[in-house]
């Protein structure tokens, strides 16, 4: 068995932490892999257009290996014009 992990990483709009851990497994190393970068590219779809500040994904092996990770940052909400 073979096992993968994403975890995503959200900072919301009053500043404050989340995440949500995502994990993929198969038999066959790749396919667990693929399943793993499947999720991974689903998480950072959301992310690309989240109100979160800033919305992560790293894509990480079962050893702790981290394979992939992806960043966006958002504007906070109501900055638009210089106020906050």
């Amino acid at each position: 068995m073979f096992q993968f992990y994403v975890m995503e990483i959200q900072q919301y709009q009053s500043g404050e932490y989340g995440d949500i851990k995502h994990f993929a497994y198969d038999e066959d190393l790749n396919i667990a892999r693929n399943k793993a970068e499947s999720k991974y590219h689903e998480v950072l779809a959301e992310a690309a257009v989240s109100d979160c500040l800033t919305h992560s994904a790293i894509l990480f092996s079962s050893e702790g290996v981290p394979l992939l990770h992806q960043c966006y940052k958002h504007e906070k909400k109501g900055d638009e014009d210089g106020n906050s």
